[in-house]
């Protein structure tokens, strides 16, 4: 199986975030067996969700630094 990491329909999103959230956040997904990507991917498709923007084209074959122009 190939790694996320490793896949070019996955793309690495971080920041800073409360502390004591971030410790939370890691003890809720050890205590449910769920990786801390599979919980991220979740809460961001539901924030998205949430806030009722349209969804981007599907991009192919771009560069990252176009992706994130266009997203910024």
């Amino acid at each position: 199986m190939a790694r996320r990491r490793d896949d070019p329909n996955y793309a690495q999103v971080s920041g800073y975030i409360n502390k004591e959230l971030a410790m939370r956040f890691k003890v809720a997904c050890t205590a449910k067996e769920v990786s801390q990507t599979d919980a991220l991917e979740e809460a961001v498709r539901l924030w998205l969700e949430k806030t009722n923007l349209p969804r981007l084209p599907k991009l192919s074959g771009i560069d990252e630094l176009v992706v994130w122009a266009i997203a910024s």
